[in-house]
């Protein structure tokens, strides 16, 4: 009887951690930025340039860049990104 108390409390515990590793993934990923269109990966550049205190002017540069061929090309420091096939609007 007292082995299967032990199993019964190890599945349970196994179940826990698995959801809170779950919930944990899922808040992190409502974080991040929207890259669906031109415009939103611009939004996501400013606040994030504007949280780090950097220049903004990167992002104008990746909007029109952007605005004309659906890439979106920050891709020259440590917080670049790369994203292809993005709506232009």
């Amino acid at each position: 009887m007292q082995q299967i108390s032990r199993a019964v409390v190890l599945v349970a515990a196994l179940i826990a951690m698995t959801d809170l590793a779950t919930a944990r993934d899922a808040r992190s990923g409502a974080r991040q930025p929207d890259f669906s269109t031109c415009s939103s990966a611009r939004h996501a550049c400013v606040v994030g340039t504007a949280r780090r205190g950097h220049s903004q002017g990167g992002c104008e540069r990746a909007y029109r860049t952007c605005m004309a061929s659906g890439t979106w090309d920050t891709y020259d420091g440590m917080y670049g990104r790369r994203v292809s096939g993005l709506a232009r609007r």
